[in-house]
């Protein structure tokens, strides 16, 4: 009985200890640790994207082209992380999109093969033809969007016993291209700048 009694309050503990918690990124209050992280996190992304955006459509780079049609280009992770670049362009796509001043031509870049595998189709009896897709109706892309994360570390003095902590520069760039001229009409480099400890490495 009075080893019962010693082991329920074991498991009381280790059971309160355990479980997962959702945080809510809209309160400050739930989200004030993640700003002690080395890594590049959410709202690292949300605040990038915002500021892109924002230089993007301010810049006149849209009114250059008639009716922009992007298609993604390369967006190299060069950091020391392992993360979809797709964290942060997608952000930036949804703005653009829903702002109504692009579109995305997703079927360019292999992104959305649906496109392609409807139009093999034509010949199969079993759909009925005038619901299939006629040649020449897929619209070609006229802007490319491309870009590159960089990440630098640097060892400072943190001034405690000579210890050193670390500041972490992100460079986040992407530049956006008219395809018929090959020409950049925007561009824009964001950084995101962290100092502390157990920064990423190789």
């Amino acid at each position: 009985m009075k080893k019962t009694l010693l082991i329920l309050p074991m498991i009381t503990v280790l059971v309160s200890c355990g479980g997962t918690k959702v945080v809510d990124l809209d309160n400050k209050t739930e989200v004030s640790d993640m700003s002690n992280v080395m890594e590049l996190e959410y709202r690292d992304w949300v605040k990038t994207s915002e500021k892109m955006t924002d230089t993007m459509l301010k810049s006149g780079g849209f009114a250059k082209i008639k009716d922009p049609v992007i298609a993604m280009g390369g967006v190299v992770n060069d950091t020391m992380q392992r993360f979809d670049t797709d964290i942060l362009i997608k952000k930036i796509r949804t703005v653009l999109v829903n702002s109504g001043r692009a579109q995305m031509a997703t079927n360019f870049s292999g992104e959305d093969t649906t496109s392609n595998e409807m139009r093999t189709k034509r010949t199969d009896s079993e759909y009925a033809q005038n619901t299939i897709a006629s040649k020449g109706t897929l619209t070609a892309p006229n802007m490319s969007l491309s870009g590159k994360m960089i990440q630098r570390n640097l060892n400072i003095d943190s001034g405690w016993f000579d210890s050193r902590d670390t500041r972490v520069e992100y460079y986040l760039q992407l530049s956006l291209t008219d395809l018929k001229t090959g020409l950049t009409v925007w561009e824009d480099e964001q950084p995101i700048i962290k100092e502390g400890k157990d920064a990423p490495t190789w």
